[in-house]
């Protein structure tokens, strides 16, 4: 076995991004059911959320990745406008903070042996866009290996 320290960076990396995929693909799976059966619906309806989850997440892990723009536009007190150019913020949305969903991840087998530093890890926006891919593949194989809504 391969200690977690020697481990190359770029796979621990791969196996944070694949764990976080699953874990959340898990997770939408669970909510997905959970709704789906109040509204009195089978797994046809587990499959409908489980598509919509992995757009929305697609979409809005899409708008995480997008840069900020390098200018910005201020009014001036005479009715004119002013051309700034943005600095190079320090914060910035998806930061490798970790989360407590993100905390809980790093719990899951094998990460527990491999972790990897936060600061080290590949960005929110790149994981959540990976599990947005693991939720649609999830509602894809549903339907297709299963049958589920044919």
């Amino acid at each position: 076995m391969v200690d977690a320290n020697q481990s190359p960076r770029r796979f621990r990396q791969l196996l944070d991004a694949l764990v976080y995929a699953v874990a959340v693909a898990g997770f939408a799976f669970v909510v997905g059911v959970v709704v789906s059966f109040l509204f009195g619906s089978d797994l046809v309806g587990v499959k409908y959320s489980l598509f919509l989850i992995g757009f929305l997440l697609f979409g809005y892990a899409t708008l995480l990745m997008l840069p900020s723009a390098p200018w910005d536009v201020n009014k001036t007190d005479d009715g004119g406008v002013e051309i700034v150019r943005n600095k190079e913020r320090s914060e910035v949305i998806g930061s490798r903070e970790e989360t407590r969903f993100q905390a809980t991840v790093q719990r899951i087998p094998p990460l527990s042996h491999y972790s990897i530093p936060p600061e080290e890890r590949l960005s929110s926006s790149t994981k959540l866009f990976v599990a947005s891919i693991a939720v649609l593949a999830t509602s894809y194989i549903m339907e297709a290996v299963f049958g589920v809504g044919l």
